[in-house]
């Protein structure tokens, strides 16, 4: 998942009973980015069918103007222009431009076949416990015990000392020892930037690309092995039956050039290596924090083939087969009010993530309008578990229940975000609660901000282990001013009590990301504030910040570690089960939202909303679900027949 400028070690204590290598689906720092059950195209086994998109605009086809230089206002770094290398929200605009996968999703969560032709599940099953150990190989370990080897691990058995790496799956594979299995036909047709065409190959390879990146345990937590059946068709195999596999399996499809002869580093101009992969744009040229240059690709695939090349396309005639502006110019520019002032001047036609003081003014103006969309994205506190007191629940639940989300959602965000009641957005609902309402009515009383029983709370736990009042701790956060705004009024209620003497300290947002994934930062005893960008999936709101697996990576800075409610949410993706029958998986993860505003390892404020604001001369944009696809999805998506284009007159 990635982590949101604006809004978000692997151990092997992996409770999981096949001990997998760790983490989670991808998600995004948002200040920090569903099985189909064999469904037809374009049906989302999470059955998601509101759009979140408020007030859509359209476009008439008869009415769009091609050409121009688009001009998207970015409010923090690039950290990676390889997909590979990133879990940041800001960074997945410009890697939606370059690159593109097996499949898609619309605004709802829908899943579309995109590079793939098809795609479909074939088969799932249980895996027995330690079926995958007669495929092992002995391990080495580290100093902290952990096991080691040069090859990516797929799934670890500490008891044993043994690890299956990618090395191993295919013999496991063709025994028949795998979780659940999809097949993909892909398009034929598809040219990479550099000239290559697209083959089940390249589909199968490019995990290759992944294995011991930086988000290598968000695909191997699930992945097992991927082997091309013929040109083009390819069989993708996971571990374990995988509620989550139709839209978390498929890959980045990346070249030949990439997988072959770039060396083990990200494909970035920082590196003097170029992105290649098959999207409508190609990289063009980068200034070092300062703006990336992309240019319409003139054999994109979709324009050769065309939209009925799509089985599930059933738009109007004459809809426009790829973007239509020529250019995009991404421009780096991270204080939000010298943001806002460049697209006041001219300079900029497109931005996200301004404060929320400027939206009023731009939703009154006719030269300027605001795109709203409700965000499977929160904002969250988390704690530092393992330093005293904070590894007493009852000083979390108590901090729980001073956090002023009301008041936060209307002052801070002026009413543009919604407090988080709940450890899961609604977005993700439709398979992550059994009932979503009653999760709501039920949870409220201990997550409303209720001083009194806050006191109670705080004064036992207190008196109990005899700690020194007030305790002192810091909210580090990164510079986006409403997040800064957030932190210190977190501060003030909390320092109002007897309890607390609470400052906050801010950082740019790399800086900040670099800071909170560092090893040892764990046992600073700072309270890190962040937002998370999850996707359609309820596993990605749990796994990220709260599986061990995930410590170190997005978002686990703190060593949390739930390993009860670990088996509950295992259950509720990893078992025929949970691919099957919906009711059982949201059943499962009412379970761990309870159990997590018991333990309360976190703090959720706010959900997010994503609040595009941009010149009228963009016609048609509509703003992504999630942070990280508000470019690429506004100037194309045929999924939801989404357009935009320029019109300077």
């Amino acid at each position: 998942m990635p982590y949101d400028a604006d809004t978000d070690t692997s151990t092997v204590s992996r409770r999981r009973v096949l001990k997998t290598a760790g983490a989670s689906a991808v998600v995004a720092f948002a200040g920090c980015n569903a099985g189909s059950d064999g469904a037809e195209q374009g049906e989302s086994g999470g059955e998601q069918s509101l759009d979140p998109v408020r007030e859509r605009a359209e476009v008439a086809v008869d009415d769009i103007q091609e050409g121009g230089t688009l001009r998207f206002g970015l409010g923090a770094g690039i950290d990676s222009f390889d997909p590979s290398y990133s879990t940041s929200a800001p960074a997945g605009n410009v890697h939606g431009l370059v690159y593109e996968g097996l499949i898609t999703q619309d605004a709802a969560g829908t899943v579309y076949p995109w590079l793939a032709r098809t795609w479909e599940r074939v088969e799932v099953q249980e895996v027995e416990d330690g079926a995958y150990e007669p495929y092992m190989v002995s391990a080495e370990t580290d100093d902290e015990g952990n096991l080691v080897a040069d090859d990516q691990i797929i799934i670890r058995n500490p008891d044993a000392g043994g690890v299956l790496t990618v090395n191993e799956a295919p013999d496991a594979v063709e025994d028949g020892t795998y979780g659940i299995q999809y097949q993909a036909e892909l398009h034929e047709g598809v040219t990479f930037h550099n000239g290559e065409k697209m083959t089940a190959e390249h589909v199968a390879r490019s995990y290759e690309v992944l294995e011991n990146s930086a988000i290598s345990a968000q695909t191997f937590d699930s992945f097992l092995y991927a082997e091309a059946v013929d040109d083009y068709t390819v069989n993708i195999y996971g571990q374990e039956p995988d509620a989550e596999a139709d839209s978390q399996l498929p890959p980045t499809v990346y070249p030949m050039a990439h997988i072959e002869d770039y060396p083990d580093t990200a494909a970035d101009p920082r590196n003097d290596l170029t992105p290649i992969g098959t999207g409508p744009f190609e990289f063009e040229s980068y200034e070092a924090e300062q703006r990336a240059q992309f240019s319409t690709f003139d054999d994109y695939w979709l324009d050769d083939l065309g939209l009925d090349a799509l089985e599930w396309w059933d738009g109007p005639e004459g809809f426009p087969t790829s973007p239509v502006v020529d250019d995009v110019t991404v421009s780096i520019v991270t204080d939000d009010a010298t943001r806002a002032a460049a697209l006041n001047n001219n300079e900029i036609d497109l931005t996200y993530g301004l404060t929320s003081d400027t939206y009023s003014e731009y939703r009154s103006s006719e030269e300027y309008r605001l795109s709203v969309t409700n965000a499977g994205a929160y904002n969250f506190l988390q704690y530092p578990v393992t330093v005293s007191p904070w590894d007493d629940p009852r000083i979390r639940r108590g901090v729980n229940q001073l956090i002023p989300r009301a008041q936060i959602a209307e002052n801070i965000y002026n009413g543009y975000r919604n407090p988080a009641y709940t450890p899961l957005p609604e977005l993700a609902a439709a398979e992550g609660s059994a009932d979503y309402d009653a999760l709501v009515e039920e949870l409220r009383p201990e997550t409303e901000q209720n001083t009194e029983a806050a006191t109670e709370l705080l004064g036992e736990a207190v008196d109990d282990l005899g700690v020194e009042t007030p305790i002192e701790a810091t909210i580090e956060t990164n510079t986006s001013d409403d997040r800064v705004r957030e932190a210190e009024l977190i501060a003030q209620v909390m320092s109002n009590t007897e309890f607390f003497d609470i400052g906050v300290e801010t950082f740019e947002f790399t800086t900040f990301v670099q800071r909170i994934l560092g090893p040892e930062y764990y046992q600073q005893g700072n309270i890190v504030l962040i937002g998370l960008s999850g996707t359609f999936n309820p596993g990605s709101f749990y796994d990220a910040v709260n599986s061990i697996d995930n410590f170190g990576q997005c978002c686990n800075f703190q060593r949390v570690d739930t390993p009860d409610l670990d088996e509950i949410a295992t259950e509720a993706r990893f078992s025929v089960e949970a691919v099957e029958d919906p009711a059982f998986r949201g059943e499962q993860y009412d379970q761990v939202w309870r159990g997590l505003i018991e333990q309360a390892p976190n703090s959720y404020t706010v959900f997010g909303t994503n609040v595009s604001s941009l010149s009228t001369d963009y016609v048609g944009h509509n703003t992504y679900t999630f942070s990280g696809g508000i470019l690429p999805y506004g100037l194309h998506d045929p999924t939801d027949q989404q357009v935009a284009y320029l019109d300077r007159e």
